[in-house]
């Protein structure tokens, strides 16, 4: 009989700290709305394999703000208070605050599946401004505000367990018409599903089907605490703040509170640490060594930056041994592919396809442990909670199919990372070298520093840091004043500031870190700096650029000349808009641009990616044509289908990937907006789209008499 491979899911549970924690006031809603849709039954959906072991990382901000909701504190936010409030007494800027808001959720997935949600949607309209808001009035009767209520929180309740309960099957076939004792069945809901979250959890950790992780306490980017310069290791030239943030003692600090607060939920400290972002570096490295962990987890970049070798299955496929004076840890390395094939590709494909294919995947690496000398064990890792919006079903049927057939075939066994560490000791394993500094997301840290945006919070930081660092650290005033600068140094505001990741609620996120700031001094008794009363956000941030004249480029496959694509607009495809960023990414730019008569298109590809797909195919949805593009021969090949017809078009792949495509062919006129889209496929299934729902609206303007341009 063959040996297993072994496979080790971590799933990270994260959300920052959105709750004032000097007034208790919280403006987001986003730890309730996961806690109904994905903490508990990512959890509960494993009970019926017990035998598929996994790991959990619970970030201990996310434990406080949990608790939050539940007794003895009975915490709200504001969209909870204004979905408790009684539609009939809604005062106008709270109806604007609905219409604003409560549809943020996955359309395809949560809004269009339920008629009078999407109904709702259409009245109120796609985009919506200050501007629509008189209106949308005319539109909206008490009763349209009173379903919206209803609906928001009834859609961010995991359809699966809406199943489970009675009283939710029967509101959701009731659809519409909502009273406001209907309303109440749905938030107390929500409470009694927070309140089932830590203690199941718990009972599973105790039962021995799940490990428990954690991450440092306020979920920060370790080796930026330790020391900023650590950026420099993959980005030499990266402009750092002034001064650099080097605070190592802050770093222990957050972990070390994290211990404290993982033993109070879970009765014992954790034995695993996901580092936030999978942040890795040498002096983080010392201190987890000191603090007695037994691994660690990052993203496979890492390994190859520190062997400094080519990828290679022998040691991506095995834990490693990181010894130092401090102590010794393991150390695992995420599968990349495999990881961001759950998080962003399946989620387009049927369930069941989608579930084969990634068990297809494990077979080959099973095979080729069957030539290894040691154990195999594939480490999976990603965010637990919002890869499933884009999921049907929140991910229930595509996960069923996956842990059905791992639990059947005796090829797979799925361990927690400790227990495999059980099984085969690390202690004969040679060490490896100095860890490269990086972390999951192109083993940089560019999405925390760098940008002056990011630096100048950084800065910001060092200076609140600065006014506490002579006060009396026993003062209990300055205790709690040192809190809220640990919350102000989580990894999610730097996130959300520059040009890489774009949120609605991007000027709240703004808001709430200086918020953490401003409380540290007013904990402390220190007056509160001017500059923390202004926006961070100050850039115009905007992920596109409009063309600004004509163009016409040489459809040959490379940039001919630097001014062919010179006053084209672009479209950068790799700037993320949520919670998540895929690692690898093929398509990644997007140029556009007309002469008057044909348009113009380029796709900046990574070609060494791209050769490893076979039977790749790109389908740009331009007006109402479909242009479809594949490899032919040495080159490519493409055609325009509309209107029952296939057309040949201009097109050619060598550095870049040039289109040309007469405007009339895609039934695009200098007046009227046009829909524009990518994806690309490989076979009959879709790895990546943009935009990842809905199009992009273009449209050619005549800006001057003698020029036309295209704007998104």
């Amino acid at each position: 009989m063959s040996s297993p491979l072994y496979i080790a899911f971590v799933w990270h549970m994260h959300q920052p700290s959105y709750r004032d924690m000097a007034t208790g006031v919280c403006h987001m809603p986003w730890v309730r709305l996961h806690a109904t849709k994905d903490y508990l039954d990512m959890l509960t959906r494993l009970e019926q394999f017990p035998s598929l072991h996994q790991t959990f990382n619970l970030v201990p901000s996310l434990l406080d703000q949990l608790e939050a909701y539940l007794p003895p504190h009975h915490r709200s936010d504001e969209f909870l208070d204004l979905s408790r409030k009684p539609a009939a007494e809604l005062s106008e800027p709270e109806q604007r605050f609905l219409l604003r808001w409560f549809f943020l959720a996955n359309p395809e997935r949560m809004i269009y599946p339920h008629p009078r949600y999407h109904d709702l949607l259409a009245k109120r309209g796609a985009e919506f401004t200050d501007a629509d808001r008189p209106d949308v009035r005319k539109r909206f009767l008490v009763q349209d505000y009173l379903d919206l209520q209803v609906w928001f929180n009834l859609a961010w309740i995991d359809p699966w367990l809406r199943r489970q309960r009675p009283a939710l099957t029967a509101l959701e076939a009731k659809g519409s018409r909502f009273t406001e004792e209907d309303k109440s069945v749905v938030l107390a809901s929500h409470l009694e599903l927070i309140a089932g979250v830590i203690p199941a959890y718990r009972a599973a950790a105790e039962r021995g089907t799940i490990e428990l992780s954690a991450s440092p306490y306020f979920h920060p980017i370790m080796p930026l605490l330790c020391d900023g310069q650590a950026a420099r290791a993959a980005l030499p030239d990266v402009s750092l703040p002034n001064p650099v943030f080097r605070h190592p003692e802050d770093a222990r600090w957050q972990l070390t509170e994290a211990f404290r607060r993982h033993a109070q939920a879970f009765g014992h400290p954790p034995r695993g640490l996901w580092p936030p972002e999978g942040g890795v570096s040498e002096p983080f490295v010392r201190l987890a060594c000191e603090a007695g962990l037994r691994w660690i987890a990052t993203d496979e970049e890492i390994l190859w930056r520190t062997l400094k070798t080519p990828r290679s299955p022998a040691a991506l496929y095995r834990p490693h041994r990181l010894q130092r004076p401090e102590g010794q840890v393991a150390i695992v390395f995420r599968d990349r592919e495999l990881s961001d094939l759950l998080g962003f590709v399946y989620s387009r494909w049927e369930a069941r396809r989608a579930a084969a294919d990634f068990i297809g995947r494990l077979a080959r690496i099973h095979q080729q442990a069957q030539a290894s000398e040691r154990p195999m064990l594939v480490t999976i890792i990603l965010d637990g909670e919002n890869a499933w919006e884009s999921y049907p079903d929140d991910g229930h049927e595509f996960l069923t199919a996956l842990y059905t057939s791992l639990a059947a075939d005796d090829r797979f066994r799925c361990v927690t990372v400790s227990e495999f560490l059980e099984r085969y000791p690390l202690d004969q394993t040679p060490a490896l070298p100095e860890l490269f500094s990086g972390s999951w997301i192109d083993a940089n840290f560019a999405t925390w520093i760098g940008h002056p945006e990011k630096n100048a919070a950084w800065e910001r930081l060092a200076e609140a840091r600065g006014a506490l660092e002579p006060l009396p650290r026993e003062d209990p005033a300055v205790q709690q004043a040192w809190r809220h600068l640990g919350a102000a140094e989580g990894s999610d505001w730097m996130w959300w500031f520059g040009d890489t990741h774009f949120s609605a609620q991007a000027e709240e996120f703004d808001r709430l870190f200086r918020t953490h700031l401003a409380n540290g001094y007013r904990a402390a008794d220190l007056p509160v700096p001017a500059n923390l009363d202004r926006p961070i956000r100050r850039i115009d941030v905007a992920f596109s650029r409009s063309p600004t004249g004509l163009i016409r480029p040489v459809i040959d496959g490379r940039e001919t000349s630097y001014y062919e694509w010179l006053y084209a607009g672009i479209i950068d495809l790799r700037q993320q808009f949520g919670a998540m960023q895929r690692a690898h990414q093929v398509v990644q730019r997007l140029h556009y641009g007309s002469d008057g008569a044909q348009g113009y298109l380029r796709l900046d590809v990574d070609r060494v990616r791209l050769r490893q797909l076979t039977d790749w195919r790109v389908v740009v949805r331009l007006g109402g044509a479909d242009i479809e593009i594949g490899a032919h021969g040495d080159g490519v090949r493409a055609h325009v289908v509309v209107k029952s017809k296939t057309v040949p078009v201009s097109c050619a792949l060598n550095r870049i990937l040039e289109l040309a495509v007469p405007l009339d062919l895609a039934d695009c006129t200098a007046h009227q907006p046009a829909a524009l889209a990518v994806a690309l496929r490989q076979g009959g299934e879709e790895l990546e789209r943009y935009p990842t729902q809905g199009v992009w609206e273009v449209t050619a303007l005549e800006a001057e008499p003698d020029a036309q341009a295209w704007s998104a």
